[in-house]
């Protein structure tokens, strides 16, 4: 029988701030099949495996499994369905002595985020261990590199015995295992903490998901205390919208941004110019900074098409107020003609490479 647990309150954004539960030893799985081909597919490798399953409801079966079963499922059979229907069959686990109620019913979650999370264990562990460290990674003064106006916060993982983790690996199975709101989270936590930590005096850029953050006010509060607490002014954070591809809601985006600005803080566009979605939302966000992708500038100097675009994009933003940062500057050509073409700040390897604590900016000859 299904009990109705009683409301219960929080201080804090249990969305962003409380990891999920770990996958228990034992438990139930409980699987809802977007259509009868899924259903058959998973019932026959279940057989196969030895498991006992049962219909809850129509559409809704369950098997009691121990992990070892369920890792089994995970890696050998969930892992060569299709994924779509790893993303349309709804799942929940539940451990043993655990009562199934109405609520969890509500929180059944794609499939493909507990192979995610059975495959990924590692990234909860080291969101758990809090082993989240920052890279900082200069933005300098275009016509004047040996001036360093900002440095970008760049999230990295290190595993148990102190290596690094790709965050694009971090990010993917963060997706997957509904642990994005907890990356960003520690991500930007761990920004505010790397630059008390190096000493930072210079302005920041903090990257953040918007569709991580429900209600700012609500969301970011432990963000806004460990600012308060690093004794950190708001004028000298910047706050980068980065997916600027998958944002589909401008005014819940805008109300976050109104919000930091109400704080004090600057916004920043990325990726400016990576596809028509970003170059639309210029014009609705009227962000303080915009990012040029890197991938403008590669070659830029050489390329006469690019140049067309990028030259464009950097007047566009100057006539609306904002100040212009190209990314990825690998090579003289490319720094002397953004310099050249009005680009205010510039960002690459040509001058430094992302490091904890920052490296020294080399300056061209």
């Amino acid at each position: 029988m299904i009990s109705i647990p009683s409301p219960k309150s929080h201080t804090g954004c249990s969305r962003c701030e409380r990891l999920p539960d770990l996958i228990p030893e034992k438990g139930t799985l409980y699987l809802a099949p977007p259509v009868i081909h899924t259903s058959n597919e998973i019932v026959n490798y279940l057989k196969q495996m030895n498991m006992n399953f049962e219909t809850l409801y129509e559409g809704i079966f369950t098997t009691r499994f121990e992990r070892e079963q369920l890792n089994r499922l995970c890696n050998d059979f969930l892992v060569n369905i299709s994924e779509l229907e790893l993303r349309d069959t709804k799942s929940l686990i539940l451990a043993d002595g655990e009562e199934l109620t109405f609520h969890n019913l509500t929180q059944m979650q794609p499939l493909q985020s507990i192979v995610a999370r059975v495959q990924g264990k590692w990234l909860f562990d080291t969101l758990e261990e809090n082993r989240i460290v920052t890279y900082f990674h200069p933005i300098v003064e275009a016509d004047n590199p040996s001036s360093v106006f900002a440095y970008e916060c760049l999230a990295r993982g290190k595993t148990e015995e102190g290596e690094l983790i790709n965050p694009g690996k971090m990010f993917d199975i963060a997706v997957k295992a509904d642990l994005l709101f907890n990356l960003d989270r520690a991500c930007r936590l761990a920004a505010i903490t790397g630059c008390v930590r190096h000493n930072i005096k210079k302005n920041i850029f903090i990257n953040f998901a918007p569709g991580t953050i429900y209600n700012p006010e609500y969301c970011l509060q432990t963000t806004m205390k460990a600012i308060r607490n690093a004794g950190i002014s708001p004028e000298q954070i910047i706050f980068e919208v980065v997916e600027t591809e998958r944002i589909t809601n401008v005014n819940h985006l805008l109300t976050i941004l109104d919000y930091y600005r109400k704080n004090g803080f600057k916004v920043a566009l990325d990726d400016l110019g990576a596809g028509y979605s970003s170059l639309n939302l210029l014009n609705k966000l009227k962000p303080d900074f915009v990012k040029l992708d890197m991938e403008l500038i590669r070659n830029v100097d050489e390329d006469p098409y690019k140049a067309v675009i990028t030259e464009n994009i950097i007047n566009m933003a100057r006539k609306l107020g904002a100040k212009t940062i190209t990314e990825g500057v690998e090579t003289i050509g490319e720094w002397r003609w953004v310099k050249n073409n009005g680009a205010d700040y510039v960002q690459g390897f040509l001058f430094a490479r992302p490091a904890a604590p920052p490296e020294k900016v080399r300056i061209p000859e």
